[in-house]
């Protein structure tokens, strides 16, 4: 029997509804409407592509958004102003800035021109380490988006075991620590994981996440029957998109598997979306 499909556009249509229906009780009131700004820092097709989705939800959602141009933000330090007076911009309710920066910024100071309140990426210094005090609010939305369609397949997740493969801050790190919180023990594989033990840990894994950007690093043949497979990993290969796991040979094996494209990515803008009404929330 084939894994069924874990398809982020199911579990995104119920949690943007949900998002309108706080923002409409919220307006009601007489509150303004949550307002995005996103600072687009490059010309990279793949961050305009992803800002240009933000600015479709944001409309659908009846949200407030900006955006600021790479040509206003050209050096270090006009990056640096711009989110600086965004923070104290109370108009503004949470800031999106397009990684990576460009070659010769200091990612570090732009992410701490930031006020956390406004982090709706999930990637300041603050973020992560209210996660990791067990005190989240605002969650890293590819990892939130991974997280959430592991919860989706109803497994019951304490004592289970789960591999990671990839230690970012925005995936692979936090989710460690969201799975952590629901006492799953897990693997976490990076460059100097031999194939051998990645076999090992993937075959003794009911959950599997691969999050690193190689294609097919994770082989149908290593998982566990029935296990949830969470591909993350997005790279175009002879124009198309190719995930990490070897997605035809899984699908035989695994109980729940992601595709690629349609699996976490349609989930993860609505993730920052939820984090934007949880910024607002917190601000107000």
């Amino acid at each position: 029997m084939e894994a069924k499909r874990l398809e982020g556009k199911v579990i995104a249509s119920d949690l943007q509804q949900k998002i309108l229906d706080k923002i409409q009780t919220l307006t009601s009131t007489g509150l303004p409407r949550p307002c995005l700004v996103a600072v687009q820092t490059s010309d990279n097709p793949s961050s305009a592509w992803y800002i240009n989705q933000q600015e479709k939800l944001a409309a659908k959602l009846g949200i407030e958004f900006r955006r600021v141009t790479a040509d206003q933000v050209k050096t270090e330090k006009e990056l640096i102003g711009k989110v600086q007076a965004l923070s104290v911009d109370k108009s503004v309710h949470g800031i999106f800035i397009s990684m990576p920066l460009p070659a010769g910024f200091d990612s570090e100071k732009v992410l701490l021109a930031m006020d956390p309140h406004k982090d709706v990426e999930g990637i300041h210094p603050t973020s992560l380490g209210l996660i990791v005090l067990r005190r989240g609010r605002l969650i890293p939305p590819t990892a939130f988006a991974a997280y959430t369609l592991i919860k989706s397949t109803g497994m019951m997740l304490r004592g289970k075991k789960a591999t990671i493969i990839g230690q970012s801050a925005i995936v692979g790190r936090p989710l460690q620590l969201l799975l952590g919180e629901s006492r799953v023990t897990t693997f976490v594989c990076n460059s100097g994981t031999s194939t051998e033990d990645l076999r090992k840990t993937v075959g003794a894994s009911e959950v599997v996440v691969a999050c690193v950007g190689k294609p097919g690093i994770v082989r149908g043949a290593w998982v566990k029957p029935g296990a949830v497979v969470i591909d993350v990993g997005t790279t175009e290969v002879d124009g198309k998109l190719q995930g990490d796991v070897e997605f035809e040979e899984t699908v035989k094996r695994a109980g729940f598997v992601t595709p690629v494209p349609g699996g976490v990515g349609p989930l993860t803008v609505t993730m920052l979306m939820e984090n934007l009404i949880t910024a607002y929330e917190w601000q107000k």
